[in-house]
């Protein structure tokens, strides 16, 4: 059998700092649309190993800032969540803000994420709506 390799590592996010064994789970695009990317990079907790902790990049590819920006999820009800505070409101050009999910799922069942993002640009507000359901299978090992 292959062992994937891992180092450890500190990642700081605003003022918590989280420890992480930093595995080749692969990151995935979890919602493209509007010149707004959200991507998911994923972390698993060496004490806990139910427990995945997800970097949220939303990435702004428009020419002109997102404000007020807000990203809300819901989980199925056997996996516990907990959405930590992002690290800005407003995307800038070619900017990203970042935010920590951790997830704990006890069950291992498949993942899947709906997600609501708000946010304001050129003065219109926008409400998108999606579901991720392309998490990587090794989130349930």
């Amino acid at each position: 059998p292959t062992v994937a390799s891992a180092e450890s590592k500190n990642v700081m996010l605003g003022t918590i700092t989280i420890n992480c064994v930093c595995s080749d789970i692969p990151s995935i695009v979890a919602f493209e649309k509007n010149g707004l990317k959200i991507m998911f990079q994923f972390e698993r907790d060496p004490t806990t190993p139910n427990t995945i902790r997800v970097l949220l990049n939303a990435l702004n590819l428009r020419s002109s800032p997102m404000t007020d920006f807000l990203f809300q999820a819901a989980v199925p009800k056997s996996v516990q969540m907990q959405l930590l505070s992002p690290s800005g409101s407003v995307i800038n050009p070619a900017a990203t803000v970042s935010q920590a999910i951790v997830m704990t799922n006890s069950t291992k069942q498949p993942l899947r994420m709906r997600i609501r993002i708000n946010y304001t640009v050129d003065g219109a507000s926008v409400q998108e709506q999606g579901e991720v359901s392309n998490f990587p299978p090794q989130l349930i090992q």
